[in-house]
Protein backbone atom coordinates (compact mmCIF):
# COMPACT_ATOMS: atom_id res chain seq x y z
CA UNK A 1 0.00 0.00 0.00
CA UNK A 2 1.29 3.00 -0.88
CA UNK A 3 0.63 6.69 0.04
CA UNK A 4 1.00 9.39 -2.06
CA UNK A 5 1.26 12.68 0.18
CA UNK A 6 1.21 16.25 -0.94
CA UNK A 7 4.41 18.48 -0.71
CA UNK A 8 2.77 20.55 2.67
CA UNK A 9 2.07 16.79 4.79
CA UNK A 10 5.60 16.16 3.71
CA UNK A 11 6.99 19.51 5.33
CA UNK A 12 4.72 19.74 8.41
CA UNK A 13 6.11 15.98 9.04
CA UNK A 14 9.66 17.27 9.14
CA UNK A 15 8.90 20.02 11.32
CA UNK A 16 7.37 17.74 13.42
CA UNK A 17 10.57 15.69 13.37
CA UNK A 18 12.93 18.15 14.02
CA UNK A 19 11.21 20.12 16.94
CA UNK A 20 13.59 22.99 18.77
CA UNK A 21 14.68 22.05 22.46
CA UNK A 22 12.29 24.87 23.50
CA UNK A 23 9.47 23.64 21.56
CA UNK A 24 9.84 20.15 22.85
CA UNK A 25 9.66 21.60 26.11
CA UNK A 26 6.50 23.40 25.37
CA UNK A 27 4.89 20.38 23.36
CA UNK A 28 5.37 18.29 26.39
CA UNK A 29 3.00 20.29 28.17
CA UNK A 30 0.25 20.81 25.58
CA UNK A 31 -0.14 17.40 24.54
CA UNK A 32 -2.88 15.13 25.05
CA UNK A 33 -5.29 17.61 26.64
CA UNK A 34 -2.45 18.31 29.23
CA UNK A 35 -3.40 22.24 29.52
CA UNK A 36 -6.85 22.52 30.91
CA UNK A 37 -8.28 19.81 28.53
CA UNK A 38 -7.40 22.06 25.55
CA UNK A 39 -6.25 19.92 22.97
CA UNK A 40 -3.31 20.93 20.65
CA UNK A 41 -2.02 19.83 17.69
CA UNK A 42 1.79 21.24 16.74
CA UNK A 43 2.89 21.95 12.88
CA UNK A 44 -0.79 23.02 11.81
CA UNK A 45 -0.73 23.81 8.17
CA UNK A 46 -3.08 27.24 8.05
CA UNK A 47 -3.45 28.49 4.46
CA UNK A 48 0.31 28.66 3.57
CA UNK A 49 1.42 29.00 6.86
CA UNK A 50 2.44 26.86 9.73
CA UNK A 51 1.39 26.94 13.06
CA UNK A 52 3.83 25.71 15.94
CA UNK A 53 0.75 24.82 18.23
CA UNK A 54 -2.72 25.33 17.43
CA UNK A 55 -5.80 25.02 19.77
CA UNK A 56 -8.59 24.73 16.74
CA UNK A 57 -10.85 24.80 18.87
CA UNK A 58 -9.99 28.45 21.09
CA UNK A 59 -8.54 29.50 17.77
CA UNK A 60 -5.31 30.11 19.30
CA UNK A 61 -1.90 29.66 17.90
CA UNK A 62 1.25 29.34 20.37
CA UNK A 63 4.56 29.80 18.78
CA UNK A 64 8.32 29.84 19.81
CA UNK A 65 10.47 31.89 18.47
CA UNK A 66 14.46 32.34 18.30
CA UNK A 67 16.93 35.45 17.74
CA UNK A 68 15.92 35.26 14.12
CA UNK A 69 12.47 36.51 14.46
CA UNK A 70 13.33 39.37 16.49
CA UNK A 71 11.58 42.69 13.99
CA UNK A 72 10.17 39.95 11.50
CA UNK A 73 8.72 41.52 8.30
CA UNK A 74 7.31 38.01 7.94
CA UNK A 75 6.10 36.86 11.30
CA UNK A 76 4.23 40.84 11.39
CA UNK A 77 2.57 39.32 8.23
CA UNK A 78 1.88 36.48 8.71
CA UNK A 79 0.14 37.34 12.46
CA UNK A 80 -1.61 39.79 10.36
CA UNK A 81 -3.32 37.12 8.09
CA UNK A 82 -4.01 34.74 11.13
CA UNK A 83 -5.93 37.28 12.53
CA UNK A 84 -7.91 38.40 9.70
CA UNK A 85 -8.78 34.31 9.92
CA UNK A 86 -9.67 34.44 12.98
CA UNK A 87 -7.13 33.43 14.81
CA UNK A 88 -4.75 34.61 18.39
CA UNK A 89 -1.00 34.32 18.13
CA UNK A 90 1.23 34.19 21.11
CA UNK A 91 4.74 34.23 20.97
CA UNK A 92 7.28 33.51 22.93
CA UNK A 93 11.26 33.86 23.08
CA UNK A 94 12.71 30.15 23.36
CA UNK A 95 14.74 31.32 26.76
CA UNK A 96 11.28 32.65 27.76
CA UNK A 97 9.74 29.00 27.56
CA UNK A 98 12.74 27.28 29.30
CA UNK A 99 13.16 29.31 32.01
CA UNK A 100 9.79 30.40 32.97
CA UNK A 101 7.93 27.72 31.59
CA UNK A 102 4.74 28.04 34.07
CA UNK A 103 4.59 31.96 33.40
CA UNK A 104 4.52 30.75 29.30
CA UNK A 105 1.59 28.18 30.69
CA UNK A 106 0.05 30.92 32.56
CA UNK A 107 -0.36 33.57 29.49
CA UNK A 108 -1.57 30.64 27.22
CA UNK A 109 -4.39 29.79 30.16
CA UNK A 110 -5.30 33.13 30.17
CA UNK A 111 -6.19 32.95 26.33
CA UNK A 112 -8.08 30.31 26.69
CA UNK A 113 -11.88 30.43 27.19
CA UNK A 114 -13.18 28.94 30.10
CA UNK A 115 -12.28 25.00 30.47
CA UNK A 116 -15.04 22.56 29.34
CA UNK A 117 -14.08 19.83 32.24
CA UNK A 118 -14.47 20.27 36.11
CA UNK A 119 -11.37 19.62 38.63
CA UNK A 120 -10.35 15.98 38.25
CA UNK A 121 -11.62 14.88 35.29
CA UNK A 122 -9.25 13.65 32.76
CA UNK A 123 -5.55 12.69 33.37
CA UNK A 124 -3.49 15.82 34.02
CA UNK A 125 -3.63 18.31 36.98
CA UNK A 126 -4.81 21.95 36.34
CA UNK A 127 -1.34 23.88 35.29
CA UNK A 128 -2.49 27.62 36.54
CA UNK A 129 -2.90 26.33 40.09
CA UNK A 130 -6.34 28.40 40.07
CA UNK A 131 -9.85 28.57 38.74
CA UNK A 132 -10.82 29.96 35.19
CA UNK A 133 -10.93 33.59 34.38
CA UNK A 134 -14.95 33.53 35.10
CA UNK A 135 -14.75 30.47 37.65
CA UNK A 136 -16.55 28.03 35.43
CA UNK A 137 -14.59 24.57 33.64
CA UNK A 138 -11.28 23.32 35.48
CA UNK A 139 -10.90 24.72 39.15
CA UNK A 140 -14.62 25.68 39.69
CA UNK A 141 -16.40 24.67 43.15
CA UNK A 142 -19.05 22.08 42.44
CA UNK A 143 -21.99 21.26 43.88
CA UNK A 144 -21.44 17.96 44.56
CA UNK A 145 -19.55 16.69 47.99
CA UNK A 146 -16.44 14.39 46.86
CA UNK A 147 -16.72 10.66 48.09
CA UNK A 148 -14.97 10.03 51.24
CA UNK A 149 -11.77 8.35 50.37
CA UNK A 150 -11.11 4.78 51.46
CA UNK A 151 -8.78 3.52 53.75
CA UNK A 152 -5.28 2.40 52.34
CA UNK A 153 -6.09 -1.28 53.54
CA UNK A 154 -2.10 -1.50 54.68
CA UNK A 155 -2.06 1.25 56.84
CA UNK A 156 -3.81 2.23 60.06
CA UNK A 157 -5.86 5.27 60.25
CA UNK A 158 -4.66 8.58 60.40
CA UNK A 159 -4.84 10.01 63.91
CA UNK A 160 -7.52 8.02 64.47
CA UNK A 161 -6.31 6.76 68.12
CA UNK A 162 -3.00 7.32 69.72
CA UNK A 163 -2.04 3.98 68.74
CA UNK A 164 -1.02 5.42 65.16
CA UNK A 165 1.90 7.22 66.72
CA UNK A 166 3.30 4.04 68.39
CA UNK A 167 3.10 2.07 64.91
CA UNK A 168 5.22 4.42 62.98
CA UNK A 169 8.71 4.50 62.80
CA UNK A 170 10.73 6.53 65.31
CA UNK A 171 11.89 8.92 62.31
CA UNK A 172 8.54 9.25 61.04
CA UNK A 173 7.07 9.64 64.87
CA UNK A 174 5.39 12.65 66.15
CA UNK A 175 8.05 15.82 66.72
CA UNK A 176 10.21 14.55 69.42
CA UNK A 177 8.32 12.12 70.78
CA UNK A 178 10.52 9.02 70.88
CA UNK A 179 9.25 5.82 72.72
Amino acid sequence: MTTDTTEPTRFCRSLRASLTEAERHLWYRLRDRRLAGFKFVRQESIGRYVAAFCCREARLIVEVDGGQHAESEHDRLRDAWLKDQGYRVLRFWNAEVMSNTAGVLDTILAALPPSPRKRGEGRAPFVGGEASPKGEGEGAMTDETPPATPPHPRLPPRFADNKVGKTLSPQAGRGGEHT
